[in-house]
């Protein structure tokens, strides 16, 4: 028997996922054990029909097989201690756990435990990928589970697969109207006077800077629907965290609630013996008071608040400036550069303007390039105290309509502070990266990561710990970036190591290069970087934080020292724009400004700015090879950008080097017929050679281990003439543009054969690499022929040879060729089978030359 549990004090999210859980095993019961929430006890009530509930105390323990536990993954708070007791003595009974609350233990075997804004979503997925079909009524469940849990989609704790799920129960009947009914409900009237006394009793309380609301009340009956009390406070106050403190009959309630940059809600409940995620948690004591509750609750957010962000901790520094007699044209340029939308005007040290994007094209309109900034600039600027905290400088955009606002200490510019600092703050994606900073890391996923990079190989091991100890001495900040983070969060870590110095890097390599004793020191004094080659063809690079920007697209960058955030901004795309700190302090901490772990997790590639195609088009083939090595999807706004560069012609300025270079690095990837199939689709092959061609991508992708000529070969199977001639306008290697040459010379002659003899194919593929053949023999054209033809090959035993046939009185010349010539072909024929049946064809061949 397969028993199925969830947590007492059900919501919906536990029912849904009850009965999901019942639809994925058929012949399991579903066990209840206390009582529900009001509204989930309405609805059981009215659906008993298709709820078969059992009581836990009715079960038959020896019976049980399997135990399904849903929305929970602690059986103390599914069944009571006699159950569990039962349970743990069972020791042959199979237990499978799905959950979407925060869980820091090792995953083991049978346990989903899942971030998503509702457990249903994860049950739900299985049916979707079983293709188990859906009542009109359990979908309708099943989405009410889902609405609940995540605010009706509302919530921070939301997914996408949550959203995925819910459009999935829809295409089986979910009724919206039967949700919106229990989602909705009035409150009854012992809700309503104890929201009331709640809202009496509660005061926002500020720790260390973060502002918690904290209400109580006290009740002799028990009240259900605290969760819906909580999110009707929570509509009513200000403050991003709140927890209610509810004492009813003989148990106090604790509910926890953040919204936005509030605190995560479950560490506090943790405390209470509770649980939940970072967004919405809860806790039930026994043998307390509401006020001892009260009290312990201060202490505990005491102990675990954070400081709040300051603006020190967010602006960008140091800050681009012009002068009030700075030309508009120059400004224009500083603009585009550095993809500014503002800049300051500062005159001997002191701040006495700002000038717009909008205001220098303004003044460009009008002819006035020439003209000095201080004509257009905007004398009345808003300014913050960089030790003011970051909701000031979002008020003061919001009220004042402005996107960049200056950072002034002690009457001197130290920074300025956008709207995108304040959306990646918000949004989670922004990280300080100095160590006297406010750091906003997750303490849990520095410990996976430590447990990955200890799950190198030895030698990289080693040369981290060598960056490590020498980073320290010389006191840089050091970090991993790019492609080897991206690679170690996707469990495929790679070998070769980027590192980025917030300090010299080439006294850093000179010094790494020194304690590491071995290989090759190159430095590049134009782009400040350096590489360290080892006998084993692994290498390590390593660069000074900078700023790159290009005069035109497709240009190499012109490069400008800087710091950490503006280096990782060069990157192509958010998830090679993550760093990991190296240094002892900090070692293992992620730091991504600009979400790329969200975008690895949601499996997306997004570019990191605008202009990013414009800058650097052979980005659109790198988005197209990321893509599809990882199955991930290009995200909308970087498709709109693709398309924006390819219409701006931009992609035609890329050298045919580069444009080769990257084409060459696809055809080395496993996925390469998709991402030519989507070079195709975007347009960006016909934007490049300037017409359709008819590649063919689809008989790549039926042959699988092919190597790079034999991927390229079939590409370009289907080319004419004309065709071939404009594909060898890239810059191929010599050898490749050869074979290609070559290949294409004996298909012409083939297909102009009436019918493909041994001696047509031996004639052609004599001395062809096994490249150009194998092609050949897979094309349904030429392939029974070229098969035949290869097995004849294999068979051929030829013995005789010139100095042979000239003892028999055959003269030196072109007839001894002429004469070998047929013998080959009789072989191939099967004319001749054994090396006597070929010396008796020689001798006759040798008579009638005679005659």
């Amino acid at each position: 028997m397969i028993l199925i549990l969830a947590h007492r004090q059900m919501d919906f999210d536990a029912l849904a996922s009850m009965v999901a859980a019942k639809v994925i095993y058929p012949n399991s019961i579903l066990g209840v054990e206390g009582k529900p929430n009001s509204y989930v006890q309405d609805y059981i009530t009215l659906a008993k029909d298709n709820l078969p509930f059992i009581k836990l105390k009715d079960v038959s323990w020896s019976q049980v097989s399997k135990v399904v536990l849903v929305d929970t993954h602690d059986f103390s708070r599914a069944a009571g201690l006699k159950e569990v007791e039962a349970l743990k003595q069972m020791e042959a009974v199979e237990v499978e756990i799905y959950d979407h609350h925060p869980y820091s233990e090792p995953i083991k075997p049978g346990m989903h435990i899942e971030h998503t804004g509702a457990c249903t979503t994860i049950l739900v997925e299985q049916i979707r990928n079983n293709k188990i079909p859906l009542s009109s009524f359990e979908a309708t469940l099943l989405a009410l589970g889902i609405y609940e849990d995540t605010g009706s989609l509302l919530f921070d704790s939301t997914t996408v697969r949550d959203v995925k799920a819910v459009a999935f129960l829809l295409e089986q009947g979910a009724n919206l109207s039967v949700v919106s009914n229990y989602l909705r409900k009035p409150l009854t009237d012992e809700q309503k006077a104890l929201l009331h006394e709640l809202s009496d009793h509660g005061q926002t309380e500020w720790f260390g800077g973060v502002s918690v609301y904290i209400s109580s009340a006290v009740s002799t009956d028990y009240i259900g629907g605290l969760a819906l009390l909580a999110h009707r406070v929570g509509e009513m106050e200000e403050a991003e965290t709140l927890f209610l403190v509810v004492g009813m009959e003989n148990r106090v309630y604790v509910i926890g609630r953040s919204r936005g940059r509030g605190l995560p809600v479950n560490h506090i409940a943790q405390a209470f013996g509770g649980a939940g995620h970072e967004k919405a948690a809860s806790a039930t004591l026994k043998n307390t008071t509401v006020q001892e509750t009260v009290d312990k609750l201060r202490q505990e957010i005491k102990q675990r608040v954070r400081s709040p962000h300051l603006v020190r901790d967010i602006m960008s520094y140091p800050v681009k400036t012009v002068t009030p007699e700075t030309k508009l044209e120059e400004v224009q340029q500083i603009l585009l550069r550095y993809g500014h939308t503002g800049v300051p005007v500062v005159k001997e040290d002191k701040l006495v303007g700002i000038i717009s994007r909008r205001d220098v094209e303004k003044g460009l309109k009008h002819g006035l390039a020439h003209a000095p900034v201080k004509g257009f600039m905007t004398k009345d600027v808003v300014t913050v105290d960089g030790g003011a905290g970051w909701e000031e400088v979002q008020r003061l955009m919001v009220q004042r309509d402005i996107g960049r606002i200056p950072v002034l200490e002690n009457n001197q510019l130290v920074g300025i502070v956008s709207r995108s600092d304040v959306l990646r703050l918000i949004h989670g994606g922004s990280v300080p990266t100095e160590t006297k900073l406010t750091r906003d890391r997750s303490l849990a996923m520095r410990q996976d990561i430590l447990n990955l990079l200890e799950n190198l190989p030895e030698k990289t091991r080693n040369l981290l710990r060598a960056g490590q100890k020498v980073a320290d001495n010389l006191g840089f900040s050091v970090y991993i970036i790019g492609g080897f983070v991206r690679d170690l969060l996707l469990l495929t870590p790679t070998q070769d190591l980027d590192f980025v110095v917030e300090g010299s890097g080439h006294i850093f390599v000179q010094s790494l290069f020194h304690e590491l004793g071995s290989g090759q020191l190159t430095l590049h004094e134009q782009f400040g970087t350096a590489r360290i080659e080892f006998p084993d063809g692994t290498h390590l690079d390593v660069a000074g934080t900078r700023w790159e920007y290009y005069e035109y697209p497709g240009a190499l960058p012109q490069v400008e020292e800087s710091r950490l955030k503006d280096d990782l901004f060069r990157r192509d795309f958010t998830i090679n724009a993550m760093a990991l700190a190296i240094n002892s302090e900090h070692y293992g901490e992620l730091v991504d400004f600009y979400g790329g772990l969200r975008d690895l997790k949601q499996g997306q590639i997004r570019f990191i700015h605008q202009l990013s195609f414009i800058e650097d088009p052979t980005r659109i083939l790198r988005a197209v090879r990321f893509a599809e090595r990882y199955r991930f999807q290009i995200s909308k706004e970087t498709l709109e950008g693709v398309a924006t560069a390819l219409k701006a012609g931009v992609l035609k300025k890329v050298s045919t080097e580069r444009f080769t270079q990257e084409l060459l690095l696809m055809l080395r990837e496993k996925q390469f017929p998709k991402m030519g199939k989507c070079l195709v689709e975007l347009g960006v092959l016909e934007e490049w050679f300037g017409e359709k061609l008819p590649w063919n991508f689809s008989s790549v992708a039926e042959n699988e281990n092919l190597s790079l000529e034999e991927r390229w070969l079939i590409s370009v199977s289907a080319f004419n003439t004309h065709q071939i001639e404009v594909a060898l306008t890239l810059k191929l290697t010599k050898e490749l543009r050869k074979e290609t040459v070559k290949y294409m010379e004996i298909k012409a002659v083939l297909d102009d054969q009436p019918s493909l003899t041994m001696e047509v194919l031996d004639q052609q593929l004599t001395g062809v690499s096994r490249e150009i053949r194998n092609v050949l023999s897979l094309d349904s054209v030429y392939q029974k022929a070229v098969t035949n033809y290869e097995a004849a090959a294999a068979q051929l035993k030829l013995t005789v040879n010139g100095k042979a046939l000239q003892k028999l009185g055959v003269p030196k010349g072109p007839e001894i060729g002429n004469i070998l010539r047929k013998v080959r072909l009789a072989w191939l024929e099967q004319r001749i089978k054994t090396p006597e049946e070929e010396n008796e064809f020689v001798l006759r061949l040798v008579e009638q030359r005679r005659m």
